[in-house]
């Protein structure tokens, strides 16, 4: 019998624990396991790069419809009849009306999660490269598909692809600048140099989202971070067997006390078989539960303040970065490169970052220099960056936070949809319209904005069937389970946003009650 205390009539401590243990840990299991998992194929993307998942499995908010899902990021035109229209579903060749539609992916390495294009530029000599997730790429007219090409010494993402003038190809890597020049196009690293008044700090978010994924410590560090989300799964699961095997052998004790006494030997038998798989089985949960509750508990932790209510504050406060560790870098742009254009007008190169933009001279050989009046951008990066078809002197920055007319020279800021100052969403960093690409070459030359979730500004023809029925890249798939945003339709917004940290809560009172019934009972035996 469960102890109680006889004044109250209360569970005492351990059997309070015990309950706490064990029924948050049976119910939660599940979405424990679903975050293990999906932690997993997070922590190596290329790894996984080739695996799909269809969006019908997913709620219908997932679903490619209206041009929305960041299928369309940008086009060229090919000729005067045709463009080029490329994002998150590929390459393709159409006409101005987006009416008909031709594969031009081949060559591009197969999974929708390498055929995500943020850039496609033609040199002079008509040459056509585009810059994918993990890749560069040149277009083989001769054979019609793309060939790869070479970065040397990368071995990181790629962000963004960029042209000067007619024979100058430069590559922005995820920390580093690559510069093909014509007509060998050889690309060659340059090195940017650190900003003057550059800060060593990092956010204390990013931190913590280093610690949870282990890429802190590089590939050896999310190694150990998959072993502790593997040791984690095996608690769920010897949890789950153990309390089946407990009350089926409830179940076979009361079965044997009403059985004849040849029955009744028999179902002793497997009581006894029973009894042992429970021990083995609560040996190990226990020794795995103790040994390794340090780890547990700072993976379960940093995730919670990764997301709402948590991940504000982090944001905003700054530390330097652990010696010896990936945060710890001599290069100023490690890890913040996001996109890269070239001004004529300004004779200069233009650097989008995770941490605003910055101007550098045509060869970078001096250190970039901050641009101060520069649109703010969405912690989900840059999907826009072009020049204003309407005004030359402007670019055009699109991203969740909107998008915005900008003049460098001036630093004057005009909002696309509104005409007046921009205004960045405060919370939650997304805007009225999360604007995921631009074009105008369609006919009539009309600029049409794509938007995350929501139709385009303008009356745009049916979609075809090819790019609604393009599927998701595992990886997303597991970001959006990991994240949480897949449950909203179930959970409803606010607690789909609480999601993460609340499970984040339940799980640390799940580790720290296993490991206190553990302690209170090796008190108890000596």
């Amino acid at each position: 019998m469960k102890k109680t205390n006889p004044q109250t009539g209360k569970k005492k401590g351990k059997a309070r624990w015990r309950s706490t243990h064990k029924w948050i840990g049976l119910v939660f299991s599940v979405f424990i396991i679903v975050f293990c998992f999906s932690g997993i194929i997070l922590n190596h993307r290329r790894l996984f790069s080739t695996c799909e998942v269809s969006r019908w499995w997913m709620p219908s908010n997932y679903q490619i419809k209206d041009w929305n899902q960041s299928v369309i990021k940008g086009t060229l035109p090919a000729d005067s009849n045709r463009i080029i229209a490329y994002g998150q579903a590929g390459i393709w060749l159409t006409d101005c009306d987006f009416g008909n539609w031709h594969d031009l992916n081949k060559g591009l390495d197969k999974g929708i999660d390498n055929r995500k294009i943020t850039n496609i530029v033609r040199t002079g000599d008509g040459t056509l490269w585009c810059s994918a997730l993990y890749d560069v790429y040149r277009y083989d007219k001769t054979n019609k598909c793309w060939g790869k090409v070479t970065l040397p010494g990368n071995n990181e993402r790629v962000s963004d692809i960029a042209l000067r003038g007619n024979d100058t190809i430069v590559v922005a890597t995820r920390s580093e600048i690559y510069e093909a020049i014509a007509p060998s196009y050889n690309f060659a690293l340059r090195r940017l140099k650190t900003p003057e008044g550059h800060s060593s700090k990092v956010t204390l978010f990013k931190t913590f989202w280093m610690l949870h994924s282990g890429d802190m410590f590089g590939l050896a560090g999310r190694l150990f971070v998959d072993f502790i989300a593997i040791v984690i799964i095996i608690l769920c699961i010897s949890g789950i067997v153990f309390f089946v095997l407990t009350n089926s052998v409830k179940h076979l004790s009361k079965q044997a006390k009403n059985s004849s006494a040849e029955k009744a030997e028999r179902l002793k038998e497997t009581i006894k078989t029973y009894a042992g798989w429970m021990r083995w089985n609560v040996k190990w949960h226990n020794k795995l539960g103790v040994w390794l509750i340090v780890f547990t508990l700072i993976l379960s932790v940093t995730g919670m303040c990764l997301r709402p209510p948590l991940m504000i504050p982090l944001v905003m406060t700054e530390v330097s970065p652990i010696p010896g560790s990936t945060l710890s870098s001599e290069n100023a742009f490690c890890d913040k490169m996001r996109g890269i254009r070239w001004d004529a007008n300004l004779q200069k190169w233009i650097l989008g970052t995770s941490e605003g933009f910055y101007i550098a001279d045509k060869d970078f050989s001096s250190a970039p220099e901050k641009m101060n009046g520069a649109p703010k951008v969405s912690p989900m990066g840059i999907n826009v960056f072009c020049k204003n078809p309407d005004n030359d002197n402007e670019w055009l920055i699109g991203s969740f936070n909107g998008l915005t007319r900008w003049n460098p020279a001036t630093a004057e800021q005009t909002d696309w949809f509104t005409g007046k100052t921009p205004v960045v969403p405060k919370g939650i960093p997304i805007a009225s319209h999360a604007v995921t690409g631009f074009t105008a070459d369609l006919k009539g030359k009309t600029p049409v904005v794509f938007e995350y979730s929501a139709a385009p500004n303008v009356k745009m023809p049916e979609m075809p069937d090819v790019l609604k029925n393009q599927p998701m890249s595992l990886w997303n798939f597991a970001l959006e389970m990991h994240v949480g945003r897949c449950y909203e339709p179930f959970l409803g917004s606010v607690l789909s946003v609480l999601f993460v940290f609340i499970s984040g809560l339940l799980l640390t009172l799940v580790l720290v009650s296993g490991y206190i019934i553990r302690i209170k009972t090796k008190k108890k035996i000596t």
